[in-house]
């Protein structure tokens, strides 16, 4: 699912970005010089890929509530199945949602020589602009208001559920351990999910709004004298919110960080990506193996731990002094880089 996002801003930032640029910034009368084709599809392409992250967020928050609300019973769980099923519903909702728009944007003649890219909805006869106004709600109530909704009904209840009441006690020490370890991961991706939906809400509200609220009360809004101002402002934070997602997704999601710098090895093997990742996830998993070694003294009652070596961030087998252990603390010596005595 995270991919999906990361498809909708590589969408947005090769497809939309370039040429929006050249039209809004460096003509004063927003011509275009690109034909009706590329009019049509860009239109289709932008819309298609908001409603993808629009409803790919939500998708994501109800797999997080789910769980967490049924932590014990896998059955009912987002399996991976499941999810691919949600992953290809979201992209055929959104090509649906965004499929008028490949029909109606064309590029008409403003002034002799120049051209313009926008929509057209006389395709449909008399009742086109009653079309159009069916269609400008629909696309604000799905692609922004139900999305929004959803987002903070689960978030709102899995903060409630997570932060307001205990684990669920197990005496199976293994079953107990694994709802703890979702808790914590789920812990750890939930304020990342937050911040890009709180993002994505700013963002894409002033040219939501620009776009299909304003002209149903304003029909000239063209001819505002600062309308030109305006769509620059709003245009220009839409786009920010493809630049900056890939950013938070590098800094808060190790997976992320260790797949943008396997592929950027294969394309640029000239700058050495793995000593950056090292580097950027070195206090991380320094904190995730002295969490193993604080575990293992508790479950063994002495303090195993004489010396961590600076250098390497790893414990060398003279330094440590543990008791005979059981296999399960075996296993957790071996996640740690430990031999077992």
């Amino acid at each position: 699912m995270r991919l999906t996002i990361v498809s909708t801003d590589l969408l947005i930032s090769v497809f939309c970005i370039p040429f929006s640029y050249w039209q809004v910034l460096i003509f004063d009368d927003q011509r275009w010089l690109f034909g009706s084709m590329m009019c049509s599809l860009l239109a289709f392409l932008q819309a298609m890929a908001v409603f993808l992250s629009a409803w790919t967020l939500v998708v994501i928050s109800f797999d997080r509530w789910m769980a967490i609300m049924f932590v014990l019973t896998p059955s009912i769980r987002i399996t991976t199945r499941r999810a691919l099923y949600l992953v290809a519903a979201t992209w055929i909702f959104s090509i649906l949602m965004a499929l008028p728009l490949l029909f109606t944007t064309r590029s008409f003649e403003i002034q002799e020589g120049i051209e313009n890219c926008g929509e057209n909805w006389t395709y449909f006869g008399d009742a086109g602009e009653q079309v159009r106004k069916v269609y400008s709600s629909m696309v604000v109530i799905l692609q922004y208001i139900v999305p929004q909704a959803v987002l903070i009904i689960t978030y709102t209840h899995i903060g409630i559920k997570m932060w307001n009441s205990r684990v669920p006690g197990m005496q199976n020490g293994a079953t107990k351990k694994m709802i703890v370890d979702r808790h914590e991961s789920v812990k750890k991706l939930v304020p990342m999910v937050i911040l890009i939906s709180a993002l994505f809400a700013l963002c894409w509200l002033p040219l939501l709004i620009l776009i299909n609220v304003i002209p149903e009360f304003y029909p000239n809004i063209n001819s505002w004298g600062y309308i030109l101002y305006l769509w620059w402002f709003a245009h220009g934070l839409a786009m920010l919110h493809s630049i900056v997602n890939p950013v938070i997704y590098f800094i808060r999601n190790a997976r992320f960080r260790e797949g943008f710098c396997y592929f950027s090895s294969k394309l640029l093997p000239c700058i050495a990506f793995k000593e950056f990742r090292l580097l950027t996830d070195n206090n991380t998993s320094r904190r995730h193996r002295l969490r193993d070694i604080h575990e293992v003294e508790a479950l063994t009652g002495k303090h195993s731990v004489r010396h961590v070596s600076s250098k390497h961030d790893r414990l060398s087998s003279s330094e440590i002094t543990l008791p005979i252990l059981s296999r399960s603390f075996s296993r957790v010596l071996r996640k740690i880089d430990l031999p077992c005595t």
